[in-house]
């Protein structure tokens, strides 16, 4: 897991789309730092630097952990939702949740393949089915992804989430049976199909002009001869 992020917050006064508007325009994003344990515990309307919160959604995920300082106080909080708009992507509002360093919760975390079997050096085709997986950790013991080494697949094999070698401190929540990747053969597809399927092959360079050659017709041996001024004369 990477470092915790420092974040230095600051009091969001102004509220409605003008504010908002205006508080992007300088850099900062208007943000909500949900307050311990429950509603009860309340909320505090922030603006953070949005170059630093945007860099860290894209490159470590929604899991990364923030020391928000606001007013001399540290809190460190995760992401639990974040806006962007639709058509520009630029981000619009963050929401942030605090976290006990000491409990553990539960996250998702993206999967990613390493490796190449002897499957797929063989021709197979691998497919990876799962792409996310659900594990229970500590704050600070969540991983940025979770790999999954396909070196020993073979063809029409596969591996399971309970294949996953994870990190000490990780339980996986997600199904160990759920198929994460497989190998299985290429699909052929005969001629019948793919005119079942409305394709039809387009004919190469080489048969047009082999088709072409065969139309051509030379000259009638048996014709006459054709003489001065458009005579025929027999030879």
């Amino acid at each position: 897991m990477a470092d915790n992020v420092d974040l230095q917050a600051q009091e969001r006064g102004e509220r409605g789309k003008n504010a908002a508007r205006r508080l992007r325009a300088s850099g900062m994003t208007p943000a909500v730092l949900y307050g311990e344990g429950n509603e009860a515990g309340g909320s505090t309307a922030l603006a953070v630097p949005t170059r630093i919160v945007d860099y860290t959604l894209h490159h470590f995920g929604d899991n990364a952990l923030y020391n928000i300082d606001f007013e001399g106080d540290t809190s460190t909080a995760r992401v639990v939702d974040a806006q962007r708009d639709p058509v520009s992507g630029l981000l619009v509002h963050v929401d942030f949740a605090p976290v006990n360093m000491r409990e553990r919760i539960e996250v998702t975390v993206p999967l990613a393949v390493i490796g190449e079997g002897p499957g797929v050096e063989e021709g197979g085709v691998l497919q990876q089915v799962a792409y996310e997986i659900q594990v229970e950790s500590l704050p600070g013991d969540i991983p940025q992804e979770i790999t999954l080494d396909v070196s020993s697949l073979g063809m029409n094999e596969n591996l399971t989430l309970g294949d996953l070698t994870l990190p000490e401190g990780v339980t996986l929540l997600s199904e160990p049976e759920e198929v994460a990747v497989t190998v299985t053969a290429p699909t052929e597809i005969t001629d019948e199909e793919m005119e079942a399927a409305g394709i039809v092959e387009e004919p190469t360079d080489e048969a047009e002009a082999a088709e072409g050659e065969e139309g051509e017709e030379g000259p009638d041996e048996d014709a006459p001869e054709e003489g001065p001024a458009g005579q025929n004369f027999q030879a």
